[in-house]
């Protein structure tokens, strides 16, 4: 076992502790199954330590992976750069939207006011830019790892985005699902891109450069 393995085992932790919300559909069925994700750490909520704690601890696992990738790389490939800083985004952005829980289910729905409530603006902006960071990760990959399944995964994750905008602006118009596939993806995507780098550089880019 290469002694650089051990990033693997961090991102599968990465991947466990980021849909953590599955154990919600026994600790918080109604939520889970009507209401954004974010909605489980809301301050009225069971359980709402657990699913804060899971997303503070992704943070710091996301970071410890995306700084372990560039070390393991840095004199490889350049252009992995952006997926490691888009991995680090992705869980700092996460890790900070903690800091601005929702007081209860209601104040999830809908886009906040920023002048009325801007802890909950802060919250949804950073939710978003956390979901803008991994996009950003999962589409770059396709450019340097071009295969089918990247292609299909770039091409879900897409459209389950798309859907998880349209649920946080417009709750009404689309359910949790499409949030929920992403966050499934988004965990897949980890694993697969830290184990993709660990095993060397895709065969095109190994051409091109």
């Amino acid at each position: 076992m290469k002694k650089s393995n051990y990033l693997i085992i961090i991102a599968i932790c990465a991947a466990l502790l980021y849909n953590a919300w599955i154990l919600a559909f026994w600790l918080n069925p109604t939520v889970v199954n009507s209401s954004l994700l974010s909605g489980l750490s809301a301050l009225n909520q069971p359980y709402h330590q657990l699913f804060t704690l899971t997303d503070i601890l992704f943070a710091c696992f996301s970071l410890i992976l995306a700084w372990g990738l560039f070390k393991q790389n840095e004199r490889e490939d350049k252009r992995l750069l952006i997926i490691f800083l888009s991995i680090a985004g992705f869980g700092a952005a996460t890790g900070l939207a903690t800091l601005f829980p929702y007081a209860d289910i209601a104040h999830s729905e809908g886009i906040p006011n920023p002048l009325k409530a801007p802890e909950l603006f802060l919250h949804d902006g950073l939710s978003v830019s956390a979901l803008l960071f991994i996009l950003t990760g999962v589409i770059f990959s396709l450019s340097v790892y071009r295969n089918k399944f990247v292609l299909l995964l770039v091409i879900a994750f897409v459209i389950t985005t798309l859907l998880s905008f349209i649920a946080g602006a417009i709750p009404q118009l689309v359910g949790p699902l499409g949030q929920q596939i992403n966050g499934v993806l988004a965990g897949v995507w980890l694993v697969f891109i830290c184990w993709r780098v660990l095993n060397g550089t895709s065969k095109e880019v190994r051409k091109e450069n």
